[in-house]
């Protein structure tokens, strides 16, 4: 079993007096002024991971490649606007993030459009901004952008998403997104789908096919898994070429993992479930690089199509998992003789913790991270249900009430899945150095209900009229 990272794999220190130190400032100091739950965005490693993807994309394809990053991921706007100023692309699924991308200073032709369910409006809303590609998902989703187009009087080029039927070995069922069977996404190269959208988009006469869109999976740690699921591309360029395409663009997606978290196996999962079993940390991948990944990519793609094709790269939790970390208060601790130990903390599966289900994060001691480990605890968050929970049968070292835990590599999908289980939901503080500040407030309770019509005092005095 690999060894727990140290603080220094998130480009933070460990000081003997002030614990855990966030760029300048002390994880307990940034708890105990702003109050927690509490995210912390670290940007200067957000910028560093975000450069290092950059400039290793570029070392292996040259000018080829592009980069765009995937909204889903983590849309806080001050993480997303700051991605913007290094010169990362978007790609955005939803209205709301293309919204959120104009916003942040993405021009349209640095935006590409992608998702199962694009509304009638919604692609409306791509043709309006001008967005470089709209990835088509379905045959249905091409004959509706073909009407739209022809309404508007405009064109639009497009990428096709492919479903080749391809698990990668060892990526779980749940993150096979390019298995037809498990996963509804794009068009069933088996099924022949592929062929019939090259075929309505030639005869469209509005709509032209700028290439493919594959993306395999979310979580990937073997750069061979691009191997297998790029095989399909000589076929698909094959059948391009027959209904008079040309390729130019071939968009790999996303998937590459966090190199400082990871997904739990199928089995892991039930084990972590049905008996208890605490998961390891697993193989560290520390001593991968991007080039790693860039390098099986660009031999795939130099097979199939040559050396000039343009390659998209839409990276997301490789980028932004790491560079946040989510700070939690331990306020109670409870020992049961024969039963086991847990430590009682102010967030949860129900509110704030919604991926440690499904992986394992690294939990550090803010206030001493070096102390030795000592007993299993398992760590609850603070909702009335035994499902509330951060980590089960977790080995921690000796953890005392008031004292705060961080739990790593919270900037990939914790936003995204959080809720309002009967508490407010977290802030967001940006570190940067010695300065920090709020970038998103603590929501309040006026917040929780400020949709709702009426209010409690509203309802009681009509009840009693």
């Amino acid at each position: 079993m690999a060894q727990r990272l140290k603080p220094e794999a998130w480009d933070l220190s460990a000081d003997p007096l002030r614990g855990l130190v966030v760029g300048s400032v002390p994880a307990v100091e940034l708890a105990r002024q702003y109050g927690t739950p509490l995210h912390v965005l670290h940007l200067e490693h957000l910028i560093r991971r975000a450069e290092e993807f950059k400039e290793a994309a570029s070392r292996v394809f040259g000018g080829r490649a592009s980069v765009h990053y995937a909204f889903k991921c983590n849309s806080l706007p001050a993480l997303v606007a700051t991605l913007q100023q290094t010169g990362l692309g978007a790609e955005v699924m939803t209205p709301f993030e293309l919204s959120l991308a104009l916003r942040a200073g993405f021009a349209g032709s640095d935006i590409i459009v992608n998702g199962p369910c694009k509304t009638p409006a919604f692609l409306g809303a791509c043709l309006e901004a001008g967005v470089r590609y709209i990835v088509i998902d379905s045959l249905g989703e091409l004959d509706l952008l073909t009407t739209l187009c022809h309404q508007r009087g405009s064109s639009a080029e497009i990428l096709l998403r492919v479903n080749p039927d391809i698990v990668p070995r060892g990526t779980p069922s749940t993150s096979a997104t390019a298995s037809r069977r498990h996963a509804v996404f794009g068009l069933d190269l088996l099924g022949g789908e592929v062929s019939a959208a090259l075929g309505r988009a030639q005869r469209s006469g509005i709509l032209q096919v700028a290439g493919y869109h594959l993306h395999l999976g979310t979580g990937i740690r073997r750069p061979e898994a691009y191997s297998e699921g790029l095989s399909c591309l000589p076929m698909l360029i094959k059948s391009a070429q027959a209904a008079g395409c040309d390729p130019e663009v071939i968009d790999v997606g996303g998937g590459i993992a966090s190199m400082t978290s990871r997904e739990l196996s199928s089995v892991e999962l039930l084990l972590s479930q049905g008996l208890g079993r605490s998961p390891g940390p697993g193989q560290a991948l520390s001593e991968l690089r991007f080039e790693d990944f860039f390098t099986v990519i660009a031999e795939e793609i130099s097979y199939a199509c040559g050396e000039s094709v343009k390659i998209i790269l839409e990276p997301g939790r490789a980028i932004a998992s790491p560079a946040m970390m989510l700070l939690l208060t331990v306020h109670y601790v409870k020992h049961r003789q024969g039963a086991g130990s847990w430590l009682i903390t102010d967030g949860g599966l129900g509110t704030v913790t919604m991926p440690t289900y499904y992986e394992y994060h690294e939990l550090l001691l803010c206030n001493d991270p070096h102390r030795a480990l000592g007993e299993r605890v398992t760590i609850t968050g603070p909702g009335c249900f035994t499902g509330d929970l951060v980590a089960r049968n977790r080995p921690m070292p000796e953890v005392r009430e008031g004292e705060v835990l961080a739990v790593m590599d919270s900037g990939a999908y914790f936003l995204a899945l959080e809720s309002s289980f009967g508490h407010p939901r977290p802030g967001v503080v940006a570190v940067s150095g010695r300065h920090h500040r709020l970038v998103r407030r603590h929501e309040t309770f006026e917040d929780m209900t400020a949709r709702d019509a009426l209010s409690i005092r509203s309802t009681t005095e009509e009840t009693a009229a």
